[in-house]
């Protein structure tokens, strides 16, 4: 790699405000989003099926998406078209009324904003392969960004009708095009293999074998996103320990992403996606228990392990197993199969799982765990058979 120069510390400051912009959507969408639906009139069935657009649009469009991204050899492009589009689409928002017409909107929106996360990951981690850019330390700007959006997000509100919150999406969604404006471009020349290059990933045992391990991991947060305050409230935790909960998880995955590279210098992304397994093992099994507030306080600094180690695994998988003319792709099915179809599955099963077993419903999350743990002895035996 090439010795750090000024260049890369300028280059890196292009990419930091992209993943700010993306997750100040998020951190904003998430927990305010719901009330706007509310307020419209829509029943919590409509609400939850309007929620789910972007996650079952990341299925069958990410990977479509990220094709195009690599048969034009472009990542800056096609981020600057989703965003031109997703906002012009969301200023449908203010015209639009009833369930089916906030559906249509929600579903158009979904299929250009869940692609974002895989084509900007990917020009990143592209960026990285010839320059000294340390993704972790851009990433967490997304995290920290998702942060103060729900807190400053609601503190904006605190005075407001729900009918500001599209006012403030909007102006995110406006901040995200301005800044896939910043970006630079990476042109990657086509070549016979690229052109190939779903099918070849879709032909290759180890690399779905990888995608279903990483999805195991990632998918076996659905009980805690799912729940995890249900059942705390349960227990006769306060709201205000509640938030210091959920906000101590993204804390200590900032931290990690901060001194990632020299916290993981020496693991391969197998061993991060193992020890990913490993924590999630540990973390769901003492959830399964039902702790204290000291206990969870503990088990809850997992999450820069159970999420963000097993990521940038992921991360390392693609960028060093994968020929950079169909990385996009690659990123795309991992984005579309782990986080999409697996993670989506969980979240669909974890209602029935909690209402059926209440907390012992981790349990299942420490199953998946080990299942994946089980898999990635298939990748341990054979890590050089990844031949696309």
């Amino acid at each position: 790699m090439p010795p750090f120069t000024s260049n890369d510390f300028f280059l890196s400051i292009r990419l930091a405000p992209f993943y700010a912009a993306l997750f100040l959507i998020v951190g904003l969408q998430l927990p305010f989003w719901p009330v706007w639906l509310s307020f419209k009139g829509l029943s919590a069935e409509e609400i939850g099926i309007v929620l789910s657009a972007p996650v079952w649009s990341k299925i069958l469009f990410t990977p479509m998406i990220t094709s195009l991204a690599d048969y034009f050899g472009r990542r800056r492009a096609p981020l600057v078209i989703m965003s031109a589009l997703s906002l012009a689409l969301f200023q449908l928002y203010f015209v639009v009324d009833g369930f089916l017409q906030i559906f249509a909107v929600a579903l158009s929106i979904g299929i250009l904003i869940s692609s974002f996360s895989a084509v900007g990951d990917n020009l990143v981690l592209t960026l990285g392969r010839t320059r000294n850019i340390d993704y972790p330390r851009i990433r967490l700007w997304g995290s920290i960004s998702f942060i103060g959006g729900s807190f400053f997000g609601g503190l904006l509100l605190a005075e407001r009708t729900p009918d500001f919150i599209p006012v403030m999406l909007s102006a995110a969604f406006l901040l995200l095009f301005l800044c896939c404006l910043l970006l630079p471009e990476v042109h990657i020349s086509p070549s016979e293999q690229g052109k190939k290059g779903l099918r070849r990933l879709l032909k290759s045992p180890p690399f779905l074998v990888f995608l279903l391990a990483a999805g195991l991991i990632q998918g076996s947060h659905a009980i805690l996103y799912a729940a995890g305050t249900l059942h705390w409230q349960k227990q006769g935790i306060s709201d205000a320990t509640i938030g210091f909960l959920w906000a101590e998880g993204v804390i200590v995955e900032i931290i990690l992403f901060a001194f990632a590279k020299h916290l993981f210098k020496s693991f391969s992304p197998l061993q991060l996606i193992v020890l990913g397994g490993i924590s999630g093992m540990i973390r769901w099994t003492v959830m399964g228990l039902s702790p204290d507030v000291p206990v969870l306080i503990f088990i809850q600094m997992l999450h820069g392990v159970t999420f963000a180690a097993a990521h940038l695994g992921a991360m390392r998988f693609i960028t060093e197993k994968i020929p950079v003319e169909m990385s996009a792709r690659a990123q795309g099915l991992y984005s579309a199969i782990s986080l999409g179809l697996i993670m989506g599955g969980g979240l669909f099963f974890s209602g029935y799982l909690y209402e059926s077993f209440s907390v012992g419903a981790y349990f299942f999350m420490a199953g998946s765990c080990a299942m994946a743990l089980l898999i990635c002895q298939y990748l341990r035996r054979a890590p050089e058979s990844l031949q696309l």
